[in-house]
């Protein structure tokens, strides 16, 4: 929904919405009855607030992820685009040390109890300061020139409805799946590894200040590194370094778990293998993967695009991580490193097709900065032709059956 209105209204508008959404779920959250209340009915009346409230909570953040790396893209100067882009993870993992420290203090300072009880409101309440300086900054952004310039050129544009831009975004569909494989690795890092890990430690015998520091040690690492990776990524090229990154995922994925559960208690052994290198691979393969997804659509549905590739590929990927890397332990203590193998190895695949088709001319990569990429410029020009084309009755019949 938000690629769309990013695609028709603008991007600036859907990355105000967006937040004002983000906004609006969270705090919402820290100010709803509870069975506590001591009358049924406001307990009932807030769980169905809450449903109502998380589901514009993640509306709007999946939205945000499509919005916002466009923008980025299409507003950064060519030669720092990935370092731009790989802003993005690195202030995402402040949100999330922030969030694991506010945990941490409301449990130091009111107890297990107290933040059962009533405690657990304050982050939600406090995510008002925040949000509130968020808002108010990004209300006078300029709008993307690439979107104006679009706007110009394709009138159609300004009159599509959603149903006609997912018909395009559909045409696009070989890019999907290359969005699909490179983003696999990085979900699968971010849920299944990352956050999974966390909880394994926990019921393992770890220590809170264990998880705290290696935590720490992961997230200092995608903050302070990401824009270091992001300089690699605008020398060598975002196809480049995502195949890299796929590629250490898929070779070290199993040794490091494997370090990792033959000493879950250990804090020198879990803030090697886990905060350094599993902090390594995420913040490698973090840094460029929004850049990577902008490169693959072109800004007539750029955003819409993204929101159904990436958003998509995240929920199927990092949401059914946890249960598999869960699922693979119980089966056998090396399952989980199994699972990170394979997901380097998916997105390792993807940029070896995507490579594949970019030089034989059969795909239109990249659509923003053409070199360096892959290191070569493929022959986009006469895909491009091909691609905005118009369609003919059978394909038209087609698009429309496959939305």
């Amino acid at each position: 929904l938000l690629g769309w209105i990013g695609d028709k209204y603008g991007r600036s508008m859907s990355i105000n919405i967006s937040i004002i959404g983000m906004l609006l779920g969270t705090c919402g959250q820290g100010l709803l009855p509870t069975l506590d209340c001591g009358t049924p009915w406001l307990g009932n009346l807030g769980l169905v607030l809450l449903i109502c409230l998380r589901f514009i909570q993640g509306i709007s953040a999946a939205g945000e992820v499509g919005t916002i790396s466009s923008y980025l893209a299409e507003v950064a100067s060519p030669s720092t685009l990935s370092r731009c882009s790989s802003l993005i993870n690195s202030t995402a993992s402040v949100g999330f040390l922030s969030a694991q420290f506010m945990c941490f203090l409301m449990e130091t300072l009111f107890g297990k109890r107290g933040v059962e009880d009533w405690a657990w409101r304050v982050p939600f309440i406090l995510a008002i300061i925040p949000g509130g300086i968020a808002v108010v900054g990004r209300r006078g952004i300029p709008e993307s020139s690439m979107f104006l310039e679009a706007q110009k050129t394709n009138e159609e544009a300004a009159h599509a409805t959603i149903f006609d831009k997912l018909e395009q975004a559909f045409r696009f569909w070989p890019n999907m799946l290359i969005t699909f494989g490179a983003v696999s690795t990085y979900a699968v890092l971010q849920y299944g590894c990352l956050v999974w890990i966390q909880s394994f430690l926990a019921e393992h015998g770890a220590s809170a200040s264990q998880g705290m520091v290696v935590g720490l040690i992961t997230r200092c690492l995608t903050i302070f590194l990401g824009l270091p990776a992001g300089w690699l990524s605008d020398i060598l090229g975002v196809g480049s370094v995502t195949a890299i990154s796929s590629a250490l995922v898929m070779v070290l994925g199993l040794p490091l778990w494997c370090i990792i559960a033959s000493d879950p208690t250990s804090l020198l052994t879990t803030s090697l293998a886990f905060g350094l290198g599993f902090g390594l691979l995420s913040t490698l393969s973090g840094a460029v993967v929004t850049h990577f997804n902008v490169e693959m659509f072109p800004t007539e549905v750029r955003n819409t695009s993204i929101g159904l590739a990436y958003n998509v590929g995240f929920a199927i990927f990092g949401g059914l991580a946890p249960f598999e890397a869960t699922l693979l332990y119980k089966a056998h203590w090396t399952g989980p490193g199994f699972l990170y193998m394979f997901a380097g190895f998916a997105g390792l695949i993807s940029m070896l097709l995507c490579r594949h088709l970019q030089k034989s001319g059969t795909l239109q990569i990249p659509y923003i900065r053409e070199a360096p990429y892959f290191g070569v410029v493929g022959p986009a020009a006469k895909v491009a032709e091909k691609m905005s084309a118009p369609l003919d009755g059978e394909e038209e019949a087609e698009a429309k059956m496959s939305v």
